[in-house]
């Protein structure tokens, strides 16, 4: 029973309605959302090891760029080529234990019914995280090769190993992130034939649609210089240094803009 005793019947009948329930609900306005504090925003962004490690590669590749103008650099050719060498073994530190994410992603796809819905999914994704994971491990050991402390005999063949696990995981990862951008496509569709469809949950599908698209940009991007490296192990020369730079600096600047939003 309920602890409030309900009036008389005889109270609810001869009672008038007050003046509060006279009046017209009043309309919610809701606020459109403040607005992130940029310095907020970059103390985030910079706190995350994918965030320092992609400012990196953009200083990086803009190294490499004016490294391939005619120019060479010019007077600034000795000191752009020291500084793209400090800033690649730089990067090879922020790589240490990268490959467990791999391995976690791994085990949250498989165990995803939505995103491993067919056996050709775990495939890809065995191929996409497989490979990338096994590039991350064997440049922990590259990167102790350069620093010194292993023998600087075995890093060629370990480059190899690493060079051919990172061009085998992005083609997975294209593979598989086309696959993905198919659903996406397939739920949003669904979502426009609804008729009570949700505005918000369509737009949020059309940015993963837009961050997957650029994803498969960078993976190629990336793809293309992993694609260099494997030609100069058997062929002595790699693609130009402009298309690798170029193709370095478009990475850079769709990982940097992806690791912006997410965080």
């Amino acid at each position: 029973m309920s602890g409030v005793s309900e009036p008389p019947l005889e109270s609810k009948s001869n009672s008038r309605p007050t003046i509060a329930s006279e009046r017209p609900p009043k309309s919610i306005t809701v606020s459109p959302p403040l607005r992130r504090d940029f310095l907020l925003h970059l103390e985030a962004y910079l706190a995350r090891r994918d965030g320092v490690d992609k400012l990196l590669k953009i200083s990086r590749y803009a190294a490499k760029i004016l490294l391939a103008t005619p120019s060479r650099g010019g007077a600034l050719a000795p000191r752009l080529q020291a500084f793209e060498s400090s800033v690649g073994l730089s990067r090879k530190a922020f790589r240490l234990g990268k490959f467990i994410q791999d391995v976690n992603s791994l085990r949250f796809f498989s165990f995803s019914k939505t995103l491993c819905s067919s056996p050709l999914d775990l495939l890809l994704a065995v191929v996409a995280f497989g490979g990338e994971g096994v590039y991350f491990f064997i440049e922990q050991f590259v990167w102790l090769t350069k620093a010194g402390l292993l023998p600087s005999e075995i890093a060629p063949p370990l480059q190899k190993i690493s060079t051919w696990s990172e061009l085998i995981g992005y083609f997975g990862s294209v593979a598989l992130k086309t696959r993905e951008i198919e659903k996406i496509k397939a739920s949003i569709e669904a979502k426009k034939e609804e008729a009570d469809d949700d505005e918000m949950d369509l737009e949020r599908l059309n940015a993963k649609l837009e961050l997957k698209k650029l994803s498969i940009v960078q993976d190629a991007a990336d793809g293309v210089m992993a694609l260099s490296d494997v030609k100069s192990f058997h062929y002595g020369t790699g693609f130009s240094a402009v298309v690798c730079a170029t193709a370095g600096m478009i990475s850079a600047l769709i990982s940097t803009h992806r690791n912006w939003r997410a965080c």
